[in-house]
């Protein structure tokens, strides 16, 4: 096992790799001309990334749920990873709401500036 030491810098270390693909994946989608689609893609990517969730159930130790997930479902299988399912899938809702509102109050404020 990894001491507390290690868990923080396996955490940093994660951080700093996600931050790098998502920048990279923020200008990949720059190129998408329906903007209210790019911010979309960009929150699910946020949400994929950044969302974490209990190792196992009577630990304090977090993972990226899509990590959880995939392990959970490899090595204990069933419905198990459903546990950590939840969270992501209640996180990318979120998301794709603050994505099309921002959008939307976006759109009415430009709107309104131009009256």
């Amino acid at each position: 096992m990894l001491g507390i030491y290690g868990y923080i810098t396996s955490w940093a270390v994660y951080l700093t790799a996600g931050t790098l693909c998502y920048i990279l994946f923020y200008k990949a989608t720059g190129a998408i001309g329906f903007k209210p689609l790019a911010n979309v893609l960009r929150g699910i990517m946020i949400a994929l990334i950044y969302t974490p969730w209990y190792v196992a159930a009577d630990q304090d130790l977090m993972a990226p749920a899509v990590i959880v997930i995939l392990l959970d479902m490899i090595t204990i299988g069933g419905d198990a990873f459903i546990r950590a399912l939840v969270p992501l899938v209640l996180a990318l809702i979120a998301c794709i709401v603050i994505a099309l509102m921002a959008g939307l109050l976006r759109s009415l404020l430009t709107r309104s500036a131009r009256r």
